[in-house]
């Protein structure tokens, strides 16, 4: 009996294992899509990418007296020098995180951008005919009947200009998934609110020097005294060396939408190719700074063998020496709302823990900068261009 008793228990026994062993692998069976399911999901996305900007915006030109007077006598302008830098190439970054379990995505990032621009000009233009606005009783050149009567003379500028760009926007966002329509099971879309703060700052450097009126290169020889004789020798130098430095920082709330639609694949595979678009919209508090300030020196000199300091025709050799400076220091700040928009379009091929996306994106910024020299002109900071980035997920 105690051995028929022993043989029902191990055959029990032996059975409640093949149960138990069976029912483990079914679970592992079952659980192991499930665990694999959530490891494609990451927790935190790591992008790094870049954009070739277009730079908008034109600030106000400083153009000197000396350029714009009667007595230009076509030097070169030099507003066509003072273009800021009309591209740039930008760095962004951003951090991603969404917790376990959770429906809400936490995003940090940051764009930033910095351009140089210069350039240098010369004239030197050889001119026959003059009469000094300083002097204007006396001839300096004239021409007769295509003879010189003093030998050419030569106009002359020479203008050097630096100019420096800079830009960085970062963002705070808190967003959340949600679905559209007929393509809610296909179309991912995300909608954020959050803070954006943005800085730019604008730097222009000047080195301008000129001779716009002609001057004789030597004395002439008068042929009825048998003498030569420095014959209403006359020139004219100015200089002008402006500094215009203009920035605007602010910050203030922002929303955002990002949506994307499989093209090609699917989410259970490994590649996925999407086309993504996306806008943003803010309003930025802040304050835009201007910092001014330009000097122009000018200088005349004048040797009339004829005539004296009156002007009336006598033999007293005189010289005359004329000597002006303009210096002015602005310095402005005013509180302003800028209004912010923005949009993207691209293409991303999507692995379970990667993305590398490409694509064109647009960020305008309306009223951002005080451009103005004298009095105080708004100008857009707009910026635009493709991009490339490349993601990678971490955890999950």
């Amino acid at each position: 009996m105690n051995e028929l008793i022993n043989n029902r228990v191990s055959s029990r026994r032996n059975l409640l294992s093949g149960v138990s062993a069976v029912t483990l692998a079914v679970s592992a069976s079952a659980g192991a899509p499930a665990m694999a399911e959530v490891s494609e999901q990451p927790q935190l996305w790591i992008e790094l990418g870049g954009q070739f900007n277009r730079v908008g915006g034109q600030p106000e030109p400083y153009i000197p007296a000396f350029t714009i007077t009667g007595e230009q006598h076509g030097l070169m302008p030099t507003s066509n020098l003072q273009s800021p830098p009309k591209h740039s190439i930008g760095e962004n970054g951003s951090l991603s995180f969404q917790p376990e379990g959770s429906e809400w995505k936490f995003v940090a990032s940051v764009a930033y951008g910095r351009s140089t621009n210069g350039a240098h000009r010369h004239q030197d233009v050889p001119t026959t005919t003059f009469v000094s606005s300083h002097f204007p009783l006396y001839i300096i050149e004239h021409n007769y009947n295509g003879r010189y009567s003093n030998g050419v003379v030569h106009q002359t500028a020479d203008y050097i200009v630096r100019s420096l760009e800079s830009h960085a926007v970062v963002d705070f966002s808190v967003g959340k998934d949600v679905g559209l329509g007929l393509w809610k099971s296909e179309l991912l879309s995300q909608v954020a609110v959050g803070v954006r703060f943005a800085q730019f700052t604008s730097k222009t450097s000047m080195n301008l020097r000129a001779d716009p009126n002609p001057h004789r290169d030597g004395p002439k020889y008068l042929s009825a005294l048998h003498a030569t004789i420095p014959f209403n020798i006359y020139y004219q130098f100015y200089k002008a060396k402006p500094e215009l430095d203009r920035s605007f920082r602010g910050w203030g709330p922002s929303i955002s939408y990002k949506g994307s639609v499989p093209l090609m694949g699917s989410n259970d595979e490994d590649a996925e190719l999407t086309f993504d678009w996306g806008a943003n919209a803010a309003v930025l508090f802040g304050r835009q700074k201007t910092r001014i300030h330009h000097q122009t020196t000018g200088d005349s000199y004048g040797y009339i063998p004829f005539a004296s300091p009156s002007g009336e025709p006598q033999f007293s050799p005189h010289f005359v020496h004329d000597h002006y400076t303009n210096s002015t220091s602005k310095m402005r700040s005013h509180s302003v709302a800028i209004p912010n928009i923005g949009g993207l379009l691209g293409i991303s091929l999507k692995f379970p823990n990667a993305k590398v996306s490409v694509g064109y994106h647009a960020d305008l910024f309306f009223g951002a900068m005080d451009g103005g020299i004298d009095s105080r002109k708004s100008y857009d900071r707009n910026f635009y261009g493709p991009f490339a980035s490349v993601s990678i997920g971490l955890g999950g």
